[in-house]
């Protein structure tokens, strides 16, 4: 993109060729215009002004279930509820609260207690490809989040399905521009079947408790304060429709970054760096999260804008985790840097609650992969990004072929161990 002094670099998602490289064009809006105003919003492109933002009292998350109330588009109980109730989209104090309360189940500890669970869901899915010629690896990364998350909360496998299809339109209400009064319509449809379903497994989860994350979440008190059943159908919802895509983003754009860089693979694979390190460079190079919004609530400045109360607030968080003021040779994949301060999964007390499943996944899939995979190389000429939207940046379409390691026998990579159904919980009777 070529600019002149008199016609800066603006941000334009809708532009040709920026699905499939947002950065150049980041780089172009840090050097030339890295706060201004267009699409009726403030976009932001510099990390240090971005944690600014994001550490502020003057900003709130609720900006996306306003734009759904403002769209009237008739009786929407289920979305209205989800801007009320959803962490994600609430303020303090309520977000204080049920993070308070929903942090007992997310804990560090409680997750990676499962851990041997997710590496044999990996192995299941994964080593009966490594000696395909060629396959697509979104496919499998859609299915290690989806099994991963319904086993964490105790899903029944026959919900699994049914629950993966309503998630993939509610998912949509995180793009904002393209919500349409005919599709929110239909976003509150499939919300209040998925609910549905979740308050079922609610009633049941609470006379047969287990180790699973739901069962957690019932539990969880501070005082006499605990989570309602409108609040646990919620926290279900959202542990999906913000952990799914974005997991599965993650563990694409990490196998596209190592097969555009074969060097780092090789790099992992003799050792010099760890799987962390791996995780951390992944999110700083090809977030799956590249923007997020946010609304002023009074006036700020950042910079030298002065920011309006009411005024919407885009932060690109890719851009943020490329700036050269940062990050030294922001535009390299470098596993073996220290990228800890990548933004990806947000910052400040709006952080990613379940970011521990992502970085799980993340370091057990990659880690699986080094032990048994020599070489990654494209299985075809072409892959596809998803094709709407522009907050997420995830891949519909990769394919791709592993060598396998030498030591790893092809008998051994088509029969994995026979123990494990990738599955969520056990049957319901009810």
């Amino acid at each position: 993109m070529i600019a002149t002094p008199q016609s800066p670099v603006k941000f334009n998602p809708f532009a040709p060729g920026f699905r499939e490289d947002p950065y150049t064009t980041y780089q172009g809006l840090r050097q030339q215009n890295p706060i201004h105003n267009t699409l009726d919003m403030w976009v932001m492109t510099k990390y240090q002004d971005i944690i600014q933002v994001l550490n502020s009292d003057a900003v709130s998350v609720n900006y996306i279930p306003q734009y759904v109330v403002q769209q009237k588009v008739g009786d929407i109980p289920g979305l209205v509820e989800l801007g009320q109730k959803a962490i994600v989209f609430t303020d303090p104090p309520d977000h204080a609260r049920l993070r308070r309360l929903a942090g007992q189940a997310f804990s560090n500890t409680n997750i990676n207690a499962h851990t041997a669970h997710v590496q044999q869901l990996i192995a299941e899915l994964v080593a009966p490809k490594i000696p395909e010629e060629s396959f697509d690896f979104a496919q499998i990364a859609h299915q290690i989040p989806l099994y991963t998350l319904s086993h964490l909360l105790g899903i029944p496998q026959e919900y699994i399905k049914t629950i993966d299809e309503y998630i993939h339109r509610v998912r949509s209400i995180l793009e904002p521009s393209l919500l349409t009064k005919m599709r929110i319509r239909r976003i509150e449809q499939d919300l209040q079947s998925c609910l549905a379903i979740f308050q079922e497994i609610i009633d049941y989860r609470k006379t047969h408790l287990g180790d699973d994350l739901l069962s957690k979440l019932i539990q969880a008190r501070v005082g006499e304060d605990r989570l309602s059943d409108s609040e646990l159908g919620i926290a279900c919802v959202m542990t999906y429709v913000a952990g799914h895509e974005t997991s599965k983003g993650l563990l694409t754009n990490g196998v596209l970054a190592f097969m555009q860089h074969p060097e780092q693979w090789q790099i992992f694979r003799e050792g010099k760096a760890t799987s962390k390190q791996v995780i951390n460079e992944i999110l700083r190079f090809d977030p799956p999260l590249q923007q997020t919004v946010r609304l002023a609530v009074s006036d700020l400045q950042v910079g030298s804008h002065n920011i309006r109360k009411g005024e919407k607030m885009l932060l690109c968080l890719a851009s943020a985790n490329r700036d050269e003021d940062r990050f030294d040779n922001a535009d390299t994949f470098d596993i073996t840097r220290d990228a800890a301060a990548q933004i990806a999964f947000g910052h400040g007390i709006h952080n990613c609650l379940g970011q521990t499943i992502a970085r799980l996944e993340g370091q057990l899939l990659f880690t699986y992969l080094c032990e048994h995979v020599r070489e990654m190389k494209f299985g075809a000429n072409d892959y596809r990004w998803h094709p709407e939207g522009f907050i997420t940046r995830t891949l519909t379409y990769l394919p791709v072929s592993f060598i396998p390691a030498s030591y790893v026998s092809s008998t051994d990579m088509k029969n994995p161990s026979p123990n494990l159904s990738p599955t969520g919980g056990e049957a319901l009777k009810i």
